[in-house]
């Protein structure tokens, strides 16, 4: 970075300090959703009782292994939960220096300006999910393929018999220095960890320490940083698997890429030739990918079992994850709208749908043919209506029809596959053609999976954010603002930017809790549960403090109440309305019904005890009449949103007196 370069990076850098300071401002506000306060819970077990069991329904080992170690540091509380993802969602911008070749100079600034400022990957990275999570390690991944992509291109690629050697030797020597380390070193040092975390922290040093040894001093020709993203790699892709289950889809995707890339290469030709001669690029090449697949197996089995290599437990963690949310899929659980991500980007980050859409286009495959292709979708899509028409008119000859068979998701979204996939084979920027294959490919698989949950819109959205940074990078220093054209396209930047920044403060600053912003889910308790929490603090501090007596009587406040109430020590759970309820705090549930369980607690209480309403969720039912512009700008509900209603009766000691 020399003087003239300083104040475009100054830019930069008051964006990534920005991006730091919205995520970690105000952080534990907003009371925790319901998914966090399960899976703050099963983290704070691990914590203090060093006991953890892999669940699919609440996904995998590394988020609650890292939050461990920072409750360790710092103690558990909502901040500290939240803070983990608050500082990898502010990183991912750093992630976007090495990528400026691609996106431009002015792209990175976009880029970076999107993910700062973006209301969804703001608002989740303030929250306890996994999500942010795997648009970290996605994001890193990218980075690791592109730079291993651009420093293996580089290289001479000679038939040296003795490079051929050294590379085959580098990879046998590591194999059995990290054999030896595993079977005789590592394990001896166990029963000294505290928790497998701390064990796996010793794996990857030792790990690292060994490789960058063994290169530095024995194979110095070998260049290192392609070794390095070889490594980093292997591990974000690891911390993929072991973080969520879709990372398999991201897995398959990405082996999918390299099928179509390996015939637009045409990677076939004369493979058994390359084979038999000990072609030096072909060999270095399948030596390092067997190094990568040796070291994502090595992390993988350390993330799920705790042991080198175990195959039979990478196994059962791998079925126990496709299985359960096959099932999941199959009786579509949160099933949804096969659009139900399209009206979320569209709220939320206009700017990113916008262009993107127009980024895809521009650089897409077969640039003489664009409009045979748009013709031809668009006469695909007209067949698909007079289907659903017939199909809705005259019912019975429905099943006579494809979209009888076919799930709505696959028959509507189909022409993009074939368009995403003419991208990688056809496109001249092959860089752009694998977003654009990323972000088609991704719409598409959670469009189809009955699984719809907002925070999912993170895994199209990522590489929109890329494409849309590169074409407005393009755009933007050629436009003519004495021309009606430049003018438009300025006024659609500055007006659905505007939007952006303004979607994205009301919703993580103003209405982080309402449920009226289809980006919060409805499992999200009122902000005013936070004053039942206060409350019972309050009345606990009057008695015994965490040993206060607690009794809940509804089965269905378990959940919310375990991470909340975890430091309190003397809590009956499930008790009976009908049992003597007699602690200076009961919960109940207060139902539509009459008399509602509040009523038949209240009822049967001494008269001493005084009654705080509150709501553990909300949520709307959504109707097409909703869609106005006061909805739109100020999320203006003509009714109040439902809710799960919860009572504490409450006996503050001074009237004991």
């Amino acid at each position: 970075m020399n003087k003239k370069n300083f104040p475009y990076y100054l830019c930069f850098f008051i964006l990534v300090a920005l991006a730091f300071f919205l995520r970690l401002y105000r952080l534990d506000e907003r009371v925790f959703h319901h998914d966090e306060a399960a899976v703050g819970y099963f983290t704070y077990r691990l914590f203090t009782q060093h006991s953890y069991s892999y669940d699919p329904s609440f996904h995998g080992p590394f988020m609650y292994y890292v939050t461990t170690e920072i409750f360790k540091r710092i103690g558990d509380s909502d901040y500290s939960a939240r803070i983990l993802p608050a500082i990898l969602g502010s990183a991912m911008l750093l992630f976007l220096l090495p990528l400026k070749k691609h996106i431009g100079k002015t792209g990175l600034l976009i880029c970076a300006f999107f993910l700062a400022f973006s209301p969804s990957f703001l608002y989740y990275s303030r929250f306890y999910r996994e999500d942010i999570f795997m648009s970290f390690f996605t994001l890193l991944l990218f980075v690791c393929a592109i730079k291993y992509t651009e420093n293996y291109s580089k290289m001479n690629y000679s038939n040296d018999k003795n490079i051929v050697i050294r590379n085959a030797y580098l990879f046998a020597t590591i194999l059995i220095i990290l054999t030896l380390a595993f079977i005789w070193v590592i394990p001896g040092l166990y029963i000294r960890m505290l928790s497998l975390l701390t064990l796996k922290g010793l794996y990857f040093v030792s790990y690292a320490l060994i490789g960058l040894v063994i290169i530095i001093l024995y194979f110095g020709r070998y260049p290192l940083m392609r070794f390095l993203y070889i490594v980093i790699g292997a591990l974000a892709l690891a911390s993929l698997v072991a973080l969520k289950e879709n990372a398999y889809i991201i897995m398959a995707l990405v082996v999918f890429f390299l099928f179509l890339f390996a015939i637009r290469e045409k990677w076939y030709s004369d493979l058994i030739g390359k084979i038999k001669n000990l072609d030096n690029k072909f060999l270095i090449l399948s030596t390092e990918m067997l190094l990568f697949i040796f070291i994502f197996f090595v992390f993988f089995s350390l993330y799920y079992t705790g042991n080198f290599l175990d195959f039979t437990g990478m196994k059962d963690a791998f079925m126990k994850a496709v299985l359960h949310w096959y099932e999941m899929h199959k009786i579509e659980r949160m099933g949804g709208v096969f659009f139900f991500y399209l009206p979320i980007i569209a709220l939320y980050d206009l700017p990113i749908l916008i262009f993107g859409i127009l980024g895809i286009a521009h650089y897409s495959c077969c640039d003489n043919k664009k409009r045979k292709i748009l013709m031809i979708s668009l006469i695909y899509w007209i067949i698909v209506l007079i289907f659903y028409l017939i199909s809705e008119t005259y019912p019975a000859s429905s099943r006579f029809l494809p979209v009888y068979y076919l799930p709505a998701s696959i028959i509507v979204l189909l022409p993009l596959l074939p368009f995403s996939f003419l991208s990688v084979l056809k496109s001249k920027n092959l860089f752009v053609a694998f977003l654009t294959y990323w972000a088609l490919a991704n719409f598409f698989v959670y469009s189809y999976v009955q699984e719809k949950v907002p925070w999912l819109v993170l895994n199209p959205l990522l590489p929109l954010v890329l494409i849309a940074a590169i074409y407005l990078n393009e755009i933007i220093p050629g436009l003519d603002l004495n021309s009606r054209k430049g003018v438009i396209t300025v006024i659609i930047i500055i007006l659905t930017s505007s939007f952006f920044i303004y979607s994205s403060v009301e919703l993580n600053f103003k209405r982080y809790t309402d449920t009226a912003e289809p980006l919060i889910q409805a499992a999200q308790p009122p902000q005013k549960f936070a004053l039942f929490l206060s409350k019972i603090n309050e009345i606990s501090s009057q008695y015994e403090g965490n040993y206060t007596k607690i009794q809940l009587t509804d089965p269905e406040l378990e959940t919310q109440f375990l991470w909340y109430m975890r430091h309190f020590n003397n809590i009956q759970w499930k008790a009976n309305i009908n049992s003597t309820l007699d602690a200076p705090l009961i919960i109940v549930h207060q139902g539509d019904e009459a008399p509602s369980e509040a009523d038949i607690v209240k009822r049967n209480l001494r008269t001493d005890y005084e009654r705080l309403d509150s709501a553990k969720m909300s949520w709307y039912w959504f109707k097409e009449s909703d869609i106005t512009i006061d909805y739109l700008l100020y999320r203006k509900m003509n009714r109040e949103p439902s809710e799960y209603k919860i009572v504490l009766f409450y006996k503050p000691k001074y009237q004991d007196s």
